[in-house]
């Protein structure tokens, strides 16, 4: 396995739960509402229901550098960015302030480090990067990279997952119905095959 597949799997796995309590607390109602909502939109451009169009490109950029898109689908392509602004704008209310003062902090440090830039959504690909792993212990890095994850692997049957992307990233094979035998320990029920 490649050295880069094993660094984007811890990358991905690690997690702070104290910081994600808001997101965890989430009911399942509420969960499918955000995941509908994130299937639904399909544009860059359409109205966001708590970010602005500006706050939408960081977050996507962000969630895209998180879960990015090589030969295989990425958060990107599994609607993450909409999943979170309705996420935000509907259970995860509570959250607003805290996600907000952690996007305007983290276009602070863009501009400070790179200055004439105002926004992560501007920034090269390598200087997000570069960016998001000095932040990576930050209640905010932690918020977003657990909402990426969810927005990117929730069943699509939810609404999130838009194509079944994150289950593509995963190899997971969706299948309506599966034929016996399923394996040799039921092979006997299935005629002995």
């Amino acid at each position: 396995m490649p050295e880069d597949s094993l660094h984007r799997r811890a990358f991905l796995s690690a997690s702070s739960a104290a910081l994600l309590s808001a997101w965890l607390a989430a009911t399942p109602r509420e969960l499918r509402a955000s995941l509908r909502h994130a299937a639904r939109a399909v544009r860059p451009d359409d109205n966001w229901a708590f970010f602005t169009p500006e706050q939408a490109a960081d977050v996507d950029a962000i969630a895209a550098q998180i879960i990015p898109t090589d030969d295989l689908p990425g958060a990107r392509e599994a609607g993450v960015v909409h999943f979170m602004d309705h996420s935000l704008a509907t259970w995860a209310q509570a959250q607003q302030a805290a996600f907000s003062q952690g996007l305007d902090d983290l276009n602070h440090e863009v501009a400070t480090r790179w200055p004439g830039t105002e926004r992560f959504a501007g920034l090269s690909a390598d200087r997000q990067i570069e960016l998001l792993h000095a932040v990576e212990q930050a209640p905010f890095f932690q918020m977003v990279r657990f909402a990426t994850v969810a927005g990117t692997f929730a069943s699509p049957s939810w609404g999130g997952n838009q194509d079944k992307a994150g289950w593509r990233i995963l190899g997971f094979e969706d299948r309506f119905m599966w034929e016996p035998p399923f394996g040799d320990y039921d092979a006997d029920l299935a005629g002995g095959r």
